[in-house]
């Protein structure tokens, strides 16, 4: 009779210890970790028309989809959610093809103080470095002073 002698192992130790193996650089120099980056839309907005502005929104359409995201100029302060950027929208599920952005700010009487529209390509994030798997997608458009939208 034959007695098989071994460790034995959590099957949740060993899917860990998989996927640490899986994540590390072909070369061994860079570990790759579990960091992710929320895919969404960067806004810079000049400081005067972000402390006029009371409500301001982001509206994303690609296909048949359009996300329509709150979006914050200024921090708050504490109370806020971490979550939460200054100048940032998440948008679950934006593509890296062309997203049509809608940009609409409206100042404490409800009057529309901006209401632009540009189309944008967002990019995969990298934040664990280029020789790791992409994040989410993300775009970045900036409002200059005159009141004109640029992707950039």
């Amino acid at each position: 009779m034959r007695k098989s002698i071994g460790i034995a192992v959590p099957v949740a130790t060993l899917a860990a210890l998989a996927l640490l193996t899986a994540c590390g650089s072909s070369d061994g120099t860079h570990p790759c970790t579990l960091k992710d980056a929320p895919a969404g839309i960067h806004v810079k907005v000049p400081p005067e028309l972000a402390n006029r502005t009371a409500d301001a929104t982001l509206t994303a359409c690609w296909d048949d989809t359009c996300r329509k995201r709150t979006l914050r100029l200024r921090d708050s302060g504490p109370e806020e959610p971490a979550t939460i950027w200054p100048g940032f929208a998440q948008v679950p599920g934006l593509p890296g093809k062309p997203v049509r952005v809608t940009l609409e700010f409206k100042n404490q009487r409800g009057t529309t103080v901006l209401d632009k529209q540009t189309t944008v390509t967002p990019k995969p994030t990298y934040p664990n470095g280029r020789n790791c798997s992409p994040a989410g997608h993300q775009a970045r458009l900036t409002v200059t002073e005159q009141g004109t939208l640029i992707p950039r």
